[in-house]
């Protein structure tokens, strides 16, 4: 069945994001897929991101700006060549050390067993605020 495919294939996914292996995610994504993030310029991965060179930049741009990274997506459903999820995303700002833990949403779409779509949906003043909050004075 289409579902059960396509859901493998998201899982699989966030299985190798946890790994830090965005080469593996890269090989599932269409040459000319989106990656959507509507979000206020203060976040540094806002923006559509397109075909693999854009994934590329936008994981760049991700582990440039921000570490601690971890997600955790549950549960997932699947229709036809559309999966959602959602869960968690945690992480901290490099350059103010702050903390970012907000809920998260991913639709993706799939195509031929290939990724062409992916919008995220987050709480994006939190992201802001973590990267606009001055950075802790480390001396006390």
């Amino acid at each position: 069945m289409i579902e059960e495919a396509n859901l493998r294939l998201v899982q699989e996914i966030y299985e190798f994001f946890s790994r830090g292996d965005i080469a593996a995610i890269l090989n599932v994504i269409d040459q000319e897929a989106d990656l959507e993030f509507e979000g206020p310029n203060a976040i540094p991965w806002a923006g559509t991101w397109r075909g693999r060179d854009g994934w590329t930049r936008f994981f760049q741009t991700l582990a440039g700006n921000a570490d601690e990274i971890a997600v955790d997506m549950k549960p997932f459903a699947a229709q036809g060549g559309n999966v959602v999820t959602v869960g968690r995303y945690r992480a901290r700002v490099k350059r103010t050390g702050q903390r970012i833990d907000s809920p998260l949403a991913h639709f993706w779409t799939i195509r031929n067993g290939m990724v062409v779509n992916c919008r995220e949906f987050t709480n994006t003043a939190t992201e802001a605020a973590a990267f606009t909050a001055r950075a802790e004075a480390g001396n006390d």
